[in-house]
C-alpha cells in the first residue's frame, strides 16, 4: 500500500476561526492586498493553505499549530478542522481530522486522513504518559531533571481500513523552540540557550523511550514535526555532542532501533541549510537563514521512495509550480510541507 505522508506547521492557524468558526470573508477581486481589513487576510490565509493541501494530496497529514481546544470540550480542533476543510472545499478526499492531548497553549497538534483509506486513532500510552511530567538525565551525569511538555507529542496507531490491519504507530511532535524572545544580556542569552538546549534533548529523549518501546514490540513507527532542530545545524550540538533529531533517530550501537530522515541531512550553503522548511533572523547578527526543522522519520520497515520539501524557493518547485501555489506557499504559513511517500504491508 502506497501512502503519502505529510507534515505542515500552519503557523498560528487558531486566528483563521472566531469562536470555533472558520472566518469567511473574501475580498473583493478589485481591492487591492494593501486595503484588505483583518477578517480578509485570515480568510485569504485559509485559502492559500487550502491551495497547499491540495497540492500536497496527502493521505495523512501532521497539522502543527492547529486550531486550539479547550479542556472542557466546548470547542476543539478536531471540529473546528472538519469545518475549515468543508467551508473551503479541501472535499475531493474524505478528509476527517482528529487531535491528541489538549495542550496548556493556544495551537493542537493534530492529524488529517483520509477516511476512506485509513482508520487514525488516538491511542496514547498509559505508563510513561507524554501528559505528564518525566524524568531524564539531559547531561548524562546519573542526576535526573524533571521535564514536561508543553505541547504532548500526539501517539496514533494508523490501519488499513479494507482489513483493519494495523500499518505503523505514529508520532506527531512540536519539539521545544530553541529562541530567546526576551531582551538580555549576552550572559543571560547563553544561560538560556543552554535551558533551552536541554529542554529540547529531554523532550525528544522521551519521545525516543515511546520509539525504542514500539519497535521492541514489533510495530512500525513513524515520527514527524516541528522539532525546532537538525543535524549539524548549530553551535550549541558542538557543546553538548548531539542534536535532538540524532536522539530521534537512535543510536548507531542499535542498528535495528535506527530511523531513517525522508529528507536527509541538509547541507550549509551561503543563505542556511538547503533543504529547508524555514527560516529565521539571527538574534545577535540579524542576518537572515535558512534551517530545516520540519522533519519525517521513519522505521526500518517502511519503504522510502521519496522524501521533499515543497519549497517554492529550491529547485524544482521554484520553476514547476504555477505563480498562485508558490504565493500559497510563501504567504500560507512561515514554514513549508514536508513529505514522504513510503510503501506499508
Amino acid at each position: 500500500m502506497k501512502l503519502r505522508i505529510a507534515e505542515y506547521n500552519m503557523e498560528w492557524m487558531k486566528n483563521v476561526f472566531v469562536n470555533g468558526i472558520p472566518i469567511n470573508t473574501p475580498p473583493p477581486a478589485s481591492k487591492p492586498e494593501s486595503d484588505w481589513n483583518q477578517e480578509e487576510k485570515w480568510t485569504v490565509k485559509s485559502m492559500r493553505l487550502i491551495e497547499v493541501l491540495k497540492l500536497l494530496d496527502f493521505d495523512v497529514l501532521a497539522v502543527v499549530e492547529g486550531p486550539d481546544s479547550l479542556k472542557n470540550g466546548s470547542k476543539t480542533a478536531t471540529d473546528q478542522l472538519n469545518l475549515w476543510m468543508q467551508t473551503f472545499g479541501l472535499t475531493y478526499r474524505n478528509y476527517k481530522a482528529m487531535e491528541g492531548h489538549v495542550s496548556n497553549g493556544q495551537q493542537e497538534l493534530c492529524m488529517i486522513y483520509d477516511a476512506d483509506k485509513l482508520i487514525v486513532d488516538h491511542t496514547p500510552e498509559a505508563q510513561n504518559a507524554f501528559n505528564e511530567p518525566f524524568l531524564v538525565d539531559t547531561l548524562e551525569q546519573s542526576i535526573q531533571e524533571q521535564y514536561s511538555h508543553f505541547r504532548p507529542p500526539l501517539e496514533a496507531t494508523i490501519k488499513r481500513k479494507s482489513d483493519q490491519k494495523k500499518l505503523f504507530k505514529m508520532i506527531v511532535a512540536h519539539a521545544k523552540s530553541k529562541g530567546i524572545f526576551d531582551h538580555v544580556d549576552y550572559a543571560r542569552y547563553e544561560q538560556l540557550s543552554m535551558l533551552n538546549r536541554r529542554k529540547l534533548y529531554a523532550e525528544c529523549m522521551h519521545i525516543r523511550q515511546r520509539i525504542d518501546k514500539w519497535i521492541k514490540e514489533g510495530d512500525e513507527v513513524l515520527v514527524t514535526g516541528d522539532i525546532n532542530d537538525g543535524m549539524g545545524s548549530d553551535f550549541y550540538e558542538g557543546r553538548f555532542g548531539k542534536s535532538a533529531i540524532e536522539i530521534l533517530l537512535g543510536s548507531v550501537y542499535e542498528p535495528d532501533l535506527i530511523l531513517t530522515s525522508a529528507l536527509g541531512k541538509p547541507k550549509l550553503g551561503k543563505y542556511g541549510w538547503s533543504p529547508s522548511s524555514s527560516s529565521f533572523t539571527d538574534t545577535i547578527t540579524k542576518n537572515w537563514f535558512t534551517v530545516l526543522i520540519d522533519h519525517i522519520l521513519i522505521s526500518r520497515g517502511l519503504k522510502l521512495n521519496k522524501g521533499d520539501v515543497l519549497n517554492p524557493y529550491s529547485s524544482p518547485h521554484s520553476t514547476g509550480l504555477s505563480t498562485n501555489l508558490k504565493t500559497a506557499l510563501k504567504e500560507g504559513s512561515d514554514h513549508f510541507p514536508v513529505y514522504a511517500d513510503i510503501e506499508v504491508g
